[in-house]
Order: C-alpha cells, then sequence, then structure tokens
C-alpha cells in the first residue's frame, strides 16, 4: 500500500461554519468551471498543494505585499490554512515524463494558461482512470518546484481517502508564509 501524502489548502474559514457549506474546509463550490482542471458534469475538483508553502504561494501569489489584511476573509476572521492525510487511490502524475508519454501528453499542455485545453485533458484522465485514480498532480504554475494537486469527488463530499490533520490560522507572520513571500519576492507587512 503506498505511502499517505500530506496535502495543504487554503479557504476562508468562518468560526462555527457546518461542514459542506461555505467557512468549513469540507466546502467547494459548485459547480465548478474556472480551475485548471474543473469538469463540473464528471466531478468536484478539490485542488491542493503537497506542502504548505505551495498552498500558500497558490493561493496569494496575486498578491505584491501581503499585508495583513490578505489573510483575513472579507468578515474579518483569519484564512486558514488546512493539513490533509490523503490514502485514497493514487494519483496520475503529470510531472513524469514517461507517464505523459504514455497519455499522449505533452508538457506545455499541461502548463498553458487555456482551460480548453486543460480541462480536456482531465476531462479524458478522468474517462480513461476515474474509478482507478484519486485525481492529478502537477507542478506548481506560481512556484514550479512544489506539486500542486486535485483530487477528484462526487456530491460536494470530500474526497475518498482524505482525513483532515490541522487547522491553522494564517497571517503575515506565519512560518510558511514568510518562506513563500521570500521564494516569490513579496513583501510582508
Amino acid at each position: 500500500m503506498p505511502e499517505a501524502l500530506r496535502l495543504y489548502r487554503c479557504y476562508p474559514r468562518t468560526a462555527g461554519a457546518r461542514p459542506g457549506r461555505p467557512g468549513h474546509w469540507s466546502f467547494v463550490p459548485r459547480p465548478q468551471f474556472h480551475g485548471r482542471w474543473d469538469n463540473s458534469d464528471l466531478f468536484d475538483s478539490w485542488y491542493f498543494s503537497r506542502t504548505a508553502v505551495g498552498a500558500i504561494a497558490e493561493s496569494f501569489y496575486n498578491k505584491r505585499r501581503w499585508i495583513p489584511e490578505v489573510f483575513l476573509t472579507p468578515a474579518g476572521e483569519p484564512r486558514a490554512l488546512a493539513e490533509f492525510r490523503y490514502s485514497g487511490p493514487g494519483l496520475i502524475d503529470l510531472d513524469d515524463a514517461a507517464a505523459l508519454v504514455r497519455l499522449g501528453v505533452r508538457p506545455s499542455e499541461v502548463v498553458v494558461q487555456d482551460l480548453g485545453v486543460t480541462q480536456g485533458i482531465a476531462r479524458r484522465l478522468f474517462e480513461a482512470d476515474g474509478d482507478v485514480r484519486g485525481g492529478l498532480s502537477w507542478w506548481s504554475s506560481q512556484m514550479p518546484s512544489e506539486t500542486s494537486a486535485l483530487l477528484w469527488s462526487h456530491g460536494g463530499q470530500p474526497p475518498a481517502g482524505l482525513e483532515l490533520v490541522g487547522i491553522q490560522a494564517l497571517g503575515a507572520e506565519h512560518p510558511a508564509v514568510v518562506e513563500a513571500a521570500a521564494r516569490l519576492y513579496r513583501e510582508v507587512g
């Protein structure tokens, strides 16, 4: 049995939010159309990073200066970093040259900012392997040394094999925020 993966995602936490509702770690908006791999008619898209730094980089890359307000929800609550253990079906590795050759996918198709291309790849891979694979992994667009992951699920339910390990409040002083900011050349504070 393969070793469980550690996965991380940032989300706008709301104290007291119920499971599956906005503000809870288990919420994903439905239907999904705008994500790199989304195919809402086939699966729900759960996006993660393999590290806390990667999750923060993917979530906040578009802010030039990471002031304390960046890490607050519109209601003024701290955004959160959730850590998970994933022991479900293996992922299709789109950062593996042999896998790309076998799948007939070019590296440029994985990184292109064209949803028609990337969503088409996800559709094809899900239809071929969705019953035996848990999703996809690829290199982060914002920080290529980090690995991003998509787990697919259905009906708004968390993916099979996903277990919450812990939740941390985010802020400008969080060690993973400091590291992500340094690696992305962002100002903090």
